[in-house]
């Protein structure tokens, strides 16, 4: 019986030596998307806040200190903004994105800090009869004043403590803002070159009649962005400068070519639009007769292309 007995008396103390946990840390990251049909117009207004969360567990004994810092390599500082009292950096992502701002505080404990991108701020950990405490990152979203565009911005904040390292923890912050993009209505073009003599393209390789034409955009009073890219209605996949001819072209030996910056067409290649103002711009391109490898035939030579837009 007594060996019996002894057998359980070990058995309770590994239950107990198991069971003992030790000081540790948990995080919820500040990741989110957020989307925005309209926007204030008034420069450093609140629009939004987007919570993390730090907790920490089981760290038995007298308060202690902690660090925190915030990287965020792609944001740049303008500034500060303030929301409830509290004075914030701010910072941002491009020159027409929204205004981000960040703090650190504990629920039920100490009052919050601002935090400044890429420098350490002390902040000491309060923790309850238990050993555990939650803290709240913020990120703060403010208009900057006018039009703002979508951005995303991607870093991390570390928590350390020199008195307790097994709380140390990075939590991702990653952030999306969508706003909607100019867009522009666009005039449908048909023009017309001059008729062309044989004579005028007698060899293979030579051009005539030259005639600027042009796609034009109203944009109203806000400055578009945009990624372009004009290509062959008739061929998809082509990727020269010369369109195809439509179904009811009947001259041979010849086609129409088109030129953009003095340079020949490349149909499906990609170039940037950002002019920086809204108004009406004008898209010029150079149309051509073209004289091809294969005998000429007279009649009428036609050929499409099509501007493709991809607004951000």
């Amino acid at each position: 019986m007594s060996k019996r007995s002894a057998s359980w008396v070990m058995l309770g103390a590994c239950l107990v030596g198991g069971g003992a946990q030790a000081c540790s840390s948990t995080m919820w990251p500040a990741d989110r998307d957020l989307r925005y049909d309209t926007y204030p117009e008034a420069p450093k207004v609140w629009m939004r806040q987007v919570p993390g969360t730090i907790t920490i567990r089981d760290c038995v004994g007298p308060d202690f200190q902690t660090s925190l810092r915030l990287d965020m390599p792609d944001l740049l500082p303008v500034g500060d903004v303030t929301y409830n009292g509290r004075v914030m950096p701010a910072y941002e992502a491009s020159p027409d994105s929204a205004l981000l701002a960040f703090s650190h505080q504990q629920f039920f404990g100490w009052a919050g800090v601002a935090l400044r991108n890429g420098e350490e701020v002390p902040y000491p950990a309060d923790v309850g009869s238990d050993g555990g405490a939650v803290f709240a990152p913020q990120v703060y979203v403010f208009s900057r004043g006018g039009r703002m565009r979508t951005f995303e911005t991607r870093g991390t904040l570390t928590m350390t403590s020199v008195e307790k390292p097994a709380v140390n923890i990075v939590m991702p912050v990653r952030l999306r803002v969508e706003f909607p993009a100019t867009t522009c209505p666009l005039q449908d073009g048909n023009e017309t070159l001059q008729e062309v003599q044989m004579a005028e393209l007698s060899t293979p390789g030579s051009t005539a009649r030259e005639k600027v034409v042009a796609i034009r955009m109203n944009c109203g009073i806000d400055p578009p962005r945009a990624r372009m890219a004009l290509v062959d209605a008739g061929d998809a996949g082509n990727t020269g400068s010369q369109l195809t001819p439509t179904a009811d072209s009947d001259a041979q030996g010849v086609r129409v070519q088109l030129l953009r910056n003095g340079r020949e067409m490349q149909f499906g290649q990609s170039w940037d639009f950002d002019p920086g103002t809204g108004g009406v711009h004008d898209h010029p391109f150079t149309a051509r007769y073209i004289r091809l490898n294969e005998p000429l035939k007279p009649g009428q030579i036609k050929g499409e292309a099509v501007l493709n837009v991809d607004y951000w």
